[in-house]
């Protein structure tokens, strides 16, 4: 099977380089399945997971919203924050979790913000199947 590579950046740091099989990115307008000689497309990304094959492994990493910019050989993920499930802490997330939900609950504050800390919160709840 031909390789695609699949690229993950943040603002920060590069998450992720390297050659892979598939690709399935989570976009706003639902799940999106990669393979080499795809048709080019730039897509918008939910905040959920990116699922890739890599050497046939199914391995998963968080995207915080963002964009995709797809080729025929080349997946490029651009998005505000992204880990793997190792680097995720539960406990922490349960928390951020809590605090966005009073924030939501309390009118006097900021709601995007607010939604958008839930969101975070939720996706690495779930890559971590604790939700």
């Amino acid at each position: 099977m031909t390789k695609i590579r699949l690229q993950i950046l943040t603002p920060l740091k590069k998450i992720l380089d390297e050659e892979v099989e598939s690709v399935i990115l989570r976009t706003t307008e639902g799940d999106m399945g990669i393979l080499y000689d795809h048709e080019p497309v730039v897509t918008l990304l939910d905040y959920n997971t990116i699922q890739y094959t890599q050497e046939g492994v199914k391995k998963v990493a968080t995207t915080m919203g963002g964009f995709a910019e797809i080729t025929s050989d080349r997946v490029v993920v651009l998005t505000d924050a992204s880990e793997f499930p190792e680097e995720i802490d539960e406990e922490r997330a349960r928390q951020a979790k809590e605090r966005a939900q009073k924030r939501l609950a309390d009118k006097s504050m900021d709601r995007i913000r607010a939604e958008v800390a839930l969101k975070k919160a939720i996706t690495r709840m779930n890559l971590k199947g604790s939700i």
